[in-house]
């Protein structure tokens, strides 16, 4: 298989200096840089450095606007709108949310939506800002239409996705972080560059029949929805709360990652924070929510299931090995993390 394994912090550091000789500004190139490789550490390779090259070849041709910051445009005392004037999502999502936890801190809870960005990365990213300051955190996006609604054949929504990160008191913080497809476009990109088959409930084909073929589904194939008309349903929602209520893009108004990549994406991303001792003190709260931990794990297993798990906590265990045994990286992405150093510029030590 070939795969090495590369230390976080060797990862983090050749992708911000890609990102700095893209352009990007020093703090937004670790900015970005941190969120993929945060990604890469819990498990969720999808959303980590396989995007890199997606993201260079979007700064190199406009679809991310190197000058584009983000600008308020529109603000109450417990909400906001702001426009990421199609930047890095990166940056304009860290921007939303930090100020959904300001606003937060002074009226219990704040709602801050952008418009003209691009692709935010994994949401658990700025769900998990919130909880450093003992608040609800709640992060999702839109995306390009690759998803049909249930029973049509052509695509009409996002793999649209979210995540809510809530604080514990003795167990890491419990972290909800999904798409509202079957899986993310990023695995099925793992699983063409592995040379492997997917499951057929993952996506269709350009006909709309479910395939095994990672590259069926990546020519002009659609994700299936998770649960069906309920992921539907979801991501409908989601679009709504984030691109419509923000005057940004949404269904077919917004594109895909992949494809016309000199034009901005018109992604939208809605941030939200809930301070918890608006509610009840934090320590009571921490209590509770150990005490529901401890019902779920205590729960009896069926049979062949070794122990029960909590949202996050799968991703915070990998987390704890993949910074002491690195990240890894398959042959198909260390040649094409090459290719892309040699033509930047950039020293790769992997």
């Amino acid at each position: 298989m070939n795969e090495i394994n590369v230390p976080a912090c060797e990862l983090s550091a050749f992708c911000v200096a890609c990102f700095e000789k893209l352009g990007l500004s020093a703090g937004d190139a670790r900015l970005t840089a941190e969120n993929l490789i945060f990604a890469n550490l819990r498990g969720v390779d999808s959303h980590g450095v396989i995007r890199l090259k997606i993201y260079a070849d979007r700064l190199r041709v406009g679809g991310f606007k190197l000058t584009g910051r983000p600008q308020i445009v529109c603000e109450q005392d417990a909400s906001a709108v702001i426009d990421g004037q199609h930047g890095v999502g990166q940056v304009a999502a860290t921007a939303a949310m930090k100020l959904a936890i300001d606003k937060a801190a002074k009226t219990g809870a704040a709602v801050v939506s952008v418009r003209n960005s691009n692709h935010f990365g994994a949401s658990a990213f700025y769900a998990l800002q919130a909880v450093e300051r003992g608040m609800i955190g709640f992060a999702a996006t839109n995306a390009g239409p690759t998803m049909a609604p249930t029973g049509g054949r052509e695509g009409r929504l996002g793999n649209n996705a979210f995540a809510v990160a809530i604080p514990t008191g003795s167990s890491p913080p419990l972290v909800l972080d999904m798409a509202t497809g079957a899986v993310a476009w990023g695995k099925i990109f793992v699983a063409q560059q592995e040379k492997r088959k997917i499951l057929t409930t993952w996506a269709l084909d350009k006909n709309g029949v479910p395939t095994d073929d990672p590259n069926a589904a990546a020519h002009q194939g659609l994700i299936q929805p998770v649960g069906g008309y309920k992921g539907y349903g979801l991501s409908l929602l989601i679009d709504i709360l984030t691109g419509v209520l923000s005057g940004g893009g949404f269904s077919t108004h917004v594109r895909t990652l992949y494809q016309q990549i000199d034009t901005p994406s018109q992604v939208a991303h809605t941030c939200a924070a809930l301070r918890i001792d608006a509610f009840m003190p934090l320590d009571e709260f921490h209590q509770r929510v150990d005490e529901t931990i401890g019902l779920m794990r205590s729960c009896p297993t069926a049979p062949g299931v070794e122990r029960i798990f909590v949202p996050g906590e799968i991703e915070h265990d990998m987390e704890q090995r993949r910074r002491v045994d690195g990240i890894p990286i398959n042959l198909a992405l260390q040649t094409e993390l090459a290719t892309l150093a040699a033509e930047l510029g950039v020293k790769a030590s992997f």
